[in-house]
């Protein structure tokens, strides 16, 4: 399972050289973007992330992490993430006592995701002045530690961002982490959800 995940990100690091490769190549130093559909299909953004994670059976917690994007052409964007979150006791713990500790309680994730721009637009926030914005889909694989496991874990999501600026760009998300576990006796999958908000800047 180790080798798999090792095998797609290799893929997804050749595509994004390919990719990079080509943009290189099809515009010139002097040309400059016009709008953020062009910014969009040449280059990368980083960016910040913070919000709430539902780990199920366990309890809701805050989470903050990073991702990098490269947005591959006008529809489709390959982005990795990372984040961390650190989990309080559940409610089984609280009665039945807890199950671990230390660092084990902090969940640790990194994925990598393909994401497909649903539907492209312009958001206004007032007359004259409009915004453009996309919602989009992403699904991937990735890893998460937590409770002394390493688990192979499937993500799916949606978003929807928005440019602030040519160089700002805003983002809401919802995504699920599928693993399996048994973390508290039962193997099984799980569901953990995620909401959060976060800010990137593009290069």
């Amino acid at each position: 399972m180790e080798f798999r995940l090792q095998r797609f990100l290799l893929s997804a690091l050749l595509t994004l050289g390919i990719a990079g490769s080509q943009v290189c190549f099809g515009q010139s130093a002097d040309e400059k973007p016009s709008n953020l559909k062009d910014v969009d299909t040449e280059y990368f953004d980083i960016g910040l992330f913070y919000g709430s994670m539902n780990v199920e059976d366990f309890t809701s917690a805050s989470v903050i992490g990073i991702n990098a994007t490269f947005n591959a052409g006008e529809n489709y964007f390959l982005q990795m993430n990372y984040l961390q979150s650190d989990v309080d006791l559940s409610s089984f713990e609280e009665s039945q006592g807890q199950i671990f500790s230390g660092s084990d309680r902090t969940l640790q994730h990194y994925d990598v995701v393909l994401g497909y721009n649903l539907f492209q637009g312009e958001h206004f926030i007032y007359e004259g002045k409009a915004l453009l914005s996309s919602l989009y889909v992403v699904g991937g694989i990735g890893d998460t530690e937590f409770g002394g496991e390493s688990n192979f874990t499937y993500v799916a999501g949606v978003g929807y961002q928005v440019a602030f600026t040519r160089d700002i760009i805003g983002r809401i998300d919802y995504r699920d982490y599928i693993f399996k576990t048994n973390a508290i006796g039962d193997d099984e999958f799980t569901h953990n959800t995620q909401f959060s908000v976060g800010l990137s800047y593009l290069f």
